[in-house]
């Protein structure tokens, strides 16, 4: 079985407002977001994955009102996880439900074909000091559908948040642009023991893919202002039996 679908990350609108003092509004982040759409809609994916970080700043409803109105003009499924500038770096539960009335659950899975897909909410997992227990909800949620892939007889299980397990060692010390060690070793294990195929993450702005043993570990550059070597982007992801290859498509 074939298929490919797109993965884009951090849209925020207002985000290049926040790092250069020239610029004024969302209009950079509009046109990227626009021009995005518009590459996928031509390349015609099966679905489009957005790996979070929607809007700079979470509380201006009029915000994610263009962003649920630009991603309608996508010409198939869509699905949502929460970055840290939608729920905040230590976010509460007011934020998540905010979340979830704006752009549906904030962690959740589904199959497409011979593979799962499960999408996470991986800023409970960076810091659940105001929100106790969700960190264990979520690794609870992961294990059970990993669980069912492996009942389910999938071919490929892909897993999809906004913060990177790690950047280069698995054992790095924690900092704020990787899920802390405690987490990311029980995450890591669990991948590994269900034959996780790769994870794909945002939140850094710009690309970084590395292997962990036989997983890919895929962090995909911004809609928004990059703050890497390529420009801004979007992955496409095409999986042909056994065989999962992607690229970087600059906009």
């Amino acid at each position: 079985m074939s298929y490919k679908f797109i993965q884009m990350s951090d849209p925020q609108l207002g985000f290049c407002a926040s790092r250069r003092p020239e610029v004024n509004g969302i209009e950079y982040e509009t046109i990227n977001l626009t021009k995005a759409i518009s590459i996928s809609n031509k390349l015609k994916p099966d679905f489009v994955i957005t790996t979070g970080d929607f809007m700079q700043d979470r509380l201006k409803s009029e915000h994610a009102d263009i962003i649920k109105n630009l991603y309608s003009k996508l010409n198939c499924p869509y699905y949502f996880a929460p970055g840290n500038a939608d729920l905040t770096n230590t976010p509460h539960f007011e934020d998540i439900e905010r979340f979830k009335r704006r752009f549906g659950a904030d962690y959740h899975s589904f199959y497409f074909l011979d593979s799962q897909f499960i999408i996470l909410n991986s800023c409970v997992l960076s810091d659940w000091s105001n929100v106790p227990g969700e960190n264990v909800n979520q690794i609870m949620f992961l294990e059970k559908r990993l669980q069912a892939g492996i009942k389910n007889k999938c071919k490929h299980q892909m897993v999809f948040m906004h913060h990177p397990l790690f950047g280069q060692d698995p054992n790095e010390d924690d900092n704020h642009m990787i899920l802390p060690k405690s987490q990311r070793l029980i995450i890591l294990d669990l991948l590994e023991k269900y034959n996780v195929k790769a994870v794909f993450t945002g939140h850094w702005h710009e690309n970084n893919v590395i292997k962990y043993n036989n997983i890919e570990l895929i962090t995909t550059g911004p809609i928004s202002l990059s703050l890497g070597k390529e420009s801004s982007g979007i992955r496409l992801i095409e999986v042909d039996g056994d065989n999962l290859s992607h690229q970087y498509i600059n906009l």
